[in-house]
């Protein structure tokens, strides 16, 4: 069984210690070059908003977003979006992706277009937000910073799980079949193992877990262990697309973390998939033997 607890406590108390938000407000401070703001409808921002941050006598970029410093540090997108409370699906949707960005990992420049885009998203919400607030201050923003982790830690973690289940059931399988005398030879390194029947059964991805009998794929397994509802249908298009790569006759399984109302619906479609979900093979010894002898016993027949 995944211990979700210890995980989430110990991925969030990493993150957080980390606190990346205050390295980027770090740079936007130490930013040395001239700022143009005007006109600052031009970036989206309110003049009420802007009033209110003039009153309060701080750098204007550390409360509104400013294209310039996008383009030259995109990391500070993690500042200003935790300003705004929005998601990076958000961002992503009204404006562009930002993941790459915030993570370090982009190699490209970022173009102007894509920062100015970028900016006015999160200048708009941040002037909606201070407009609303009788006594908006920067610790306000920093609170929402903490809550824009929190969001962002949360969809982290349902990915950690779906990461942590694909070895949890491949490591369940490899012990199960040790304790049923059923692995004849293996070879770790290339994480195959041989099964009565002349059956192999290796590891890998897309599909996860494979059978093959001289050569011919029997039977597959996909684990898509994510909890996170939002994905389902991204790992669902995943799973049919390895799937539908397998021969006529070849029974597929499916382990997942969730699966939604939409996600069923086209599972009956589809009609060929077996399917578990990860928590009950995790926690229910009578579900986990049910599925062990579908596959080892009905499908590929080495029991």
């Amino acid at each position: 069984m995944i211990d979700t607890t210890l995980l989430r406590s110990t991925l969030f108390s990493d993150f957080i210690g980390k606190r990346l938000d205050e390295t980027q407000r770090s740079v936007i401070e130490q930013y040395a070059d001239d700022l143009d703001f005007e006109p600052i409808d031009n970036l989206m921002i309110s003049s009420g908003a802007w009033d209110h941050a003039v009153a309060m006598e701080v750098l204007p970029q550390l409360v509104f977003a400013h294209p310039d410093i996008l383009q030259k540090h995109p990391q500070t997108s993690l500042y200003y979006r935790g300003m705004a409370l929005l998601s990076r699906k958000q961002v992503a949707r009204e404006a562009t992706s930002v993941t790459d960005w915030e993570n370090g990992t982009r190699e490209a420049p970022v173009r102007r277009d894509a920062a100015l885009r970028v900016a006015r998203i999160y200048n708009t919400v941040i002037s909606s937000i201070i407009e609303g607030s009788t006594d908006w201050t920067l610790d306000n923003g920093y609170r929402n910073i903490l809550a824009a982790t929190g969001i962002t830690l949360d969809g982290m973690f349902r990915n950690k799980i779906g990461d942590m289940a694909e070895a949890l059931i491949k490591s369940r399988i490899v012990s199960w079949l040790k304790n049923k005398k059923l692995i004849v030879t293996e070879e770790p390194q290339d994480r195959r193992y041989r099964l009565p029947n002349d059956t192999f059964m290796q590891y890998g991805s897309e599909p996860d877990i494979s059978f093959l009998r001289r050569e011919n794929l029997i039977a597959t397994i996909e684990i898509k262990g994510g909890t996170d509802p939002a994905g389902a249908l991204e790992r669902f298009g995943a799973m049919t697309k390895s799937f539908e790569e397998t021969p006529r006759g070849c029974v597929n399984f499916l382990i997942a973390g969730v699966i939604t109302p939409e996600m069923q619906a086209r599972l009956d479609d589809i009609g060929v998939v077996k399917v578990y979900l990860l928590d009950e093979l995790a926690k229910d010894g009578k579900r986990w033997d049910h599925f062990t002898n579908e596959v080892f016993h009905h499908t590929i027949r080495v029991v």
